[in-house]
């Protein structure tokens, strides 16, 4: 019960921290953050995707789920500049919902189309969605499928492109300072510097916090009460 409660709680403030700032990874490679997550729970990824063509800009995203590990609950994030849509794929065995409940059909992928209008900085997009309960695999690997301004479609995570997908390490808890071992706890890190698996951008920062944090905490509890 304690710990969930205390992922919730780190989630929360990282959420709070994290809205300031996002810090730029060295390589220009599609990146995620946070790289590591607790399997049954709710999660938030930050998909960070370069401008790496000269002279011709992105204009379309789209973020494909796994297939071998569904994850039943998929929304996207409230981006500046950046229309989000989803499509959707139908199950043989159903998984669970964040709240209990079951489902067959989930998101498969999420796209967000750069809006009309809107001048390209040359800047890597950052785009964010909100899912769970995360499967109980060792990780989960997102393809991502960017198309330029030019017509030109890189697809990361694709074996035939060569160039890797963004992949999220699955924890079976939140690791803590008194765990066997020692060592300092390997708490995922969010996109800010902060700890938490959970980070809310833009004008919906608080409402995205609030509902967030109430999803993770419900979920923490009906486990809780399972046990």
């Amino acid at each position: 019960m304690t710990r969930h409660w205390r992922t919730a709680l780190v989630a929360l403030g990282a959420a709070l921290v994290g809205g300031f700032g996002l810090a730029a990874p060295a390589a220009a490679d599609v990146s995620v953050t946070p790289t590591a997550a607790i399997k049954g729970d709710g999660a938030e990824l930050a998909f960070q995707v370069p401008e790496d063509r000269p002279g011709t800009y992105t204009t379309k995203v789209e973020v494909v789920a796994p297939v071998d590990a569904p994850i039943a609950e998929m929304y996207p994030l409230s981006t500046n500049d950046w229309a989000p849509t989803t499509t959707t794929r139908k199950l043989d065995q159903p998984v669970e919902l964040i709240h209990g409940s079951e489902t067959d059909e989930v998101i498969a992928s999420v796209i967000w189309t750069r809006a009309e209008g809107v001048t390209p900085t040359g800047q890597p997009a950052q785009l964010r969605v909100a899912l769970g309960p995360m499967p109980q695999t060792d990780k989960v690997t997102f393809t991502i499928v960017q198309t330029y301004s030019d017509g030109a479609v890189v697809r990361w995570g694709d074996p035939a492109s060569g160039k890797p997908g963004p992949v999220v390490s699955l924890l079976d808890e939140q690791p803590t300072n008194g765990a066997a071992g020692g060592g300092a706890p390997a708490t995922p890190a969010a996109p800010g510097g902060g700890e938490a698996p959970y980070l809310v951008l833009g004008a919906g920062l608080l409402l995205s916090v609030g509902v967030e944090a109430w999803l993770i905490v419900r979920a923490s509890r009906r486990r809780a009460v399972t046990l």
